[in-house]
């Protein structure tokens, strides 16, 4: 059968040993794997204020406030202007930016005057707002400055910047680093040394560096691991399944690749290694079809992940992202590329298939003509998600961090 691509418009809008288990009582829970120093910042049944800023990272900031809210916090996220292909509902405050271009040219002095007034406006509310400044990826202003970043420290606010990989990861070291090539097919995503001095700077302000992947690692060696969390009671078999989102019936074991904006980044995650993996399976008669996603809306994707039987998310950087977490807590197996610093991280038992370039059609020829493998990895898969990813016990650990004095 020939391959299935589903392409859609998108909307207007650290230490392994004794990291895991995370308790699961928030009045008890204490930060094992790093030494937090000095008392509490807060009174443990304080309801805080928290503002998640401002960049959108494959939905972490909605995920994580909603389930701080769920906790009885007030939880918000904002961004500049909303993030094609997310609805409008993942971001609570857009400054609407991109409809203001940022230019000192003469006929649009007016526009960048009207986003300056909006964020200022913003800024001053948010002084008096919220107790928690959540950043991701950078601060309010940047690389253009640290007063934001003054002021909050000024009004005693805690600090926190949570960094994603390609925010603090240099080229060159990556390019050693990475053995199967993805910063050199995707080398613009990369920071520059420039990029990761403004960066760093920042840092002397913050209470705490967090991250959620390896890379960061090596440029900010004093950060906290903290895993990816995802909303379960998003992530599960659906009861129906929409017209618009359903695959035509096929007895073929389909295999999942979703990538979005392939045509403008390129093959950083190792697509055509899965496309010639497919081919070689078909080849030798192997009932098998790729379904292809690019540019499907985020709320349609856990439809395409419970029609399909296995799912790819990269071959070449080393760690998982949210692909990987999403397959599983919809009970498929993953596929991905994961370097043996990985395992220092991520929680023990962890079921996804490691593959890279030389060992995919391998894999896949395994879990094509094993249906019982599949069926066992997804349902280890959906209890280690439930386990360690579940978006409730990850923000309680966020929570935690925020109370504590740190500096």
């Amino acid at each position: 059968m020939s391959e299935t691509t589903i392409a859609t418009t998108p909307p207007d809008t650290a230490p392994a040993d004794g990291l895991w288990p995370m308790p699961t009582d928030h009045a008890t829970l204490e930060v094992p794997w790093y030494n937090i120093r000095g008392p509490r910042r807060f009174a443990p049944d304080r309801r805080l204020r928290i503002l998640h800023a401002p960049a959108i990272v494959t939905h972490q900031q909605w995920t994580v406030s909603r389930a701080q809210r769920a906790l009885g916090h007030v939880s918000e996220v904002m961004a500049f202007s909303a993030q094609a292909g997310y609805p409008t509902t993942d971001c609570d405050i857009d400054l609407d930016f991109k409809r203001d271009s940022l230019s000192l040219h003469p006929s649009q002095w007016w526009r960048t005057l009207v986003c300056v007034w909006r964020f200022v406006r913003f800024f001053v509310l948010a002084l008096c707002r919220y107790d928690v400044f959540h950043f991701h990826s950078e601060s309010f202003l940047g690389s253009h400055g640290d007063w934001d970043l003054r002021l909050l420290r000024l009004f005693r606010k805690v600090v926190v910047f949570q960094y994603w990989g390609f925010d603090v990861k240099l080229q060159s070291p990556a390019l050693l680093w990475e053995r199967y090539g993805a910063v050199k097919r995707d080398i613009r995503f990369y920071a520059n040394s420039r990029k990761l001095r403004d960066n760093l700077l920042h840092l002397r302000y913050a209470d705490f560096r967090v991250y959620s992947g390896l890379e960061v690692l090596r440029n900010v060696p004093d950060a906290l691991f903290i895993p990816i969390a995802i909303d379960l009671e998003r992530w599960k078999p659906a009861a129906e399944i929409p017209p618009e989102h359903r695959l035509p019936p096929s007895s073929t074991v389909r295999i999942l690749h979703p990538f979005q904006t392939w045509d403008t980044r390129g093959d950083w995650k190792g697509t055509s290694v899965v496309r010639a993996a497919i081919d070689h399976l078909k080849a030798e008669g192997l009932p098998v079809e790729l379904v292809f996603l690019d540019r499907v809306p985020n709320d349609a994707m856990p439809y395409y992940y419970q029609q399909v039987d296995v799912v790819i998310e990269q071959l070449l950087s080393g760690f998982h992202g949210n692909v990987s977490i999403e397959a599983m807590a919809m009970g498929k197996p993953a596929v991905c590329f994961l370097h043996d610093d990985a395992y220092k991280l991520v929680p023990p038992g962890n079921p996804i298939v490691n593959a890279n370039p030389e060992t995919l059609t391998d894999r896949l020829r395994e879990l094509v003509t094993n249906p019982q493998l599949r069926q066992s990895l997804g349902a280890r898969g959906r209890t280690y998600i439930e386990t360690y990813y579940d978006s409730r016990k990850i923000a309680k650990v966020y929570l935690e961090l925020y109370v504590r004095q740190w500096r």
